[in-house]
C-alpha cells in the first residue's frame, strides 16, 4: 500500500466511509466509496501547475460552484458533498458517483454538446476566470520566451522556437473580442463522457474549467487532430474568422506555455507538448498558410 493509499483508507474511516475500487484518473488519484447506501468518490488533487496549496483551493472551490450551476442547468455533473478540504498535507473532495460507461462519440455528437455547453447560462459574470489558470497567450509577449524555450535539446529546441516565431506572427492582427466568454469545460472528450444507450449520464473532469474565449475549449478537443469537430461545431455554431485563426494559435500557445513550465523549473518538457507542435492536420496546414475553410467569414 502506498503513502497516498494509506491516507485515503484513514481518511475514509474517518469520515465513516467505506472504501471501495480506485478509479481512473489522469490528473489526480480518486476512489470509489460509500455512506450510507450512497455511492460517492474519494478524490485526492495534485497541484500539477504548482500554484500553492491556497491557490488550489480555491481553485477546488471554484470548481465546486461551477459544478452545482452546471447540475442545476441539467448537466450530469457530480455534485460536491459539502467543501474541499485538507488532509495530511492534501486536498482532498468528496463528489457524487455517477452512472454510466465511456464510449466513442462522433464528431457530430461531441459538436452538439460542445455548443450546448457554451450555450449554458452559468452567471459568468460571477463566476469569473478559475483561481489557477494560466494565461496561455502570455508566452507570446513574454521577453525571456525564446530564451527560456532555448533551453530544450535539440532537435525539439527547433520545433518550439519556430512554433513561438509563427505563433507570435499570426497572432498580430487577430481581434480576440471576436471569440465569446463562456465557461470552458477544458476536456470535453470521450473518457470523460457517461452514457447510458443514447442519454448522457456523467461530465467528468471539470479541472481545465474556466471562464475563456470559446476557442480556448475548442483547442483542448481539436488538438490539431479532430478536424471533424471543428467542422462539425461550425456548422452549429459558426466561427468567425478571426476564431479560425485564433484556433492554431492558442494550440501552439498551449503547448509553448506547458513546454516553458517545466524548462523553467530546470525539467525536460512532456513528449505530449512536443509531439504535439510537430502535428500537423488538413486543417492546421491550411490555416499556417494564412488561409481559411472555404466557407469561413
Amino acid at each position: 500500500m502506498t503513502a497516498l493509499e494509506k491516507s485515503a483508507t484513514q481518511l475514509a474511516a474517518g469520515l465513516g466511509l467505506e472504501l471501495a475500487s480506485p478509479l481512473p484518473a489522469r490528473s489526480n488519484q480518486a476512489w470509489r466509496a460509500r455512506s450510507r447506501g450512497e455511492e460517492l468518490v474519494l478524490r485526492c488533487h495534485r497541484d500539477l501547475l504548482e500554484i500553492g496549496a491556497e491557490q488550489l483551493g480555491r481553485g477546488l472551490s471554484w470548481q465546486a460552484e461551477v459544478r452545482e450551476l452546471a447540475t442545476a442547468a441539467g448537466w450530469p455533473t457530480p455534485r460536491p458533498r459539502g467543501a474541499p478540504f485538507r488532509d495530511a498535507g492534501r486536498w482532498w473532495t468528496l463528489e457524487e458517483f455517477l452512472p454510466g460507461d465511456s464510449r466513442r462519440t462522433s464528431a457530430a455528437e461531441r459538436a452538439r454538446l460542445l455548443a450546448a455547453w457554451h450555450a449554458t447560462a452559468f452567471s459568468r459574470e460571477l463566476l469569473g476566470p478559475r483561481p489557477g489558470a494560466v494565461d496561455h497567450l502570455a508566452i507570446l509577449t513574454a521577453t525571456d520566451a525564446a530564451e527560456v524555450l532555448g533551453r530544450c535539446d535539440p532537435p525539439d529546441r527547433r520545433w518550439l522556437l519556430r512554433r513561438l516565431e509563427q505563433a507570435t506572427a499570426m497572432a498580430e492582427g487577430i481581434d480576440w473580442s471576436a471569440s465569446r466568454t463562456v465557461v470552458v469545460h477544458g476536456d470535453l472528450t470521450d473518457p470523460n463522457l457517461l452514457w447510458r444507450g443514447e442519454h448522457l449520464t456523467g461530465l467528468l473532469d471539470l479541472e481545465l474549467t474556466t471562464v475563456d474565449r470559446r476557442v480556448t475549449d475548442l483547442v483542448l478537443t481539436w488538438r490539431c487532430r479532430h478536424d471533424g469537430l471543428v467542422m462539425a461545431l461550425d456548422r452549429i455554431d459558426p466561427l468567425t474568422p478571426d476564431e479560425w485563426r485564433m484556433l492554431l494559435v492558442d494550440w501552439w500557445a498551449q503547448l509553448l506555455t506547458l513546454a516553458a513550465f517545466h524548462l523553467r523549473r530546470g525539467r525536460s518538457p512532456e513528449r505530449w507538448e512536443l509531439d504535439g507542435l510537430r502535428r500537423e492536420s488538413p486543417l492546421s496546414l491550411l490555416l499556417e498558410r494564412g488561409e481559411l475553410p472555404d466557407h469561413a467569414g
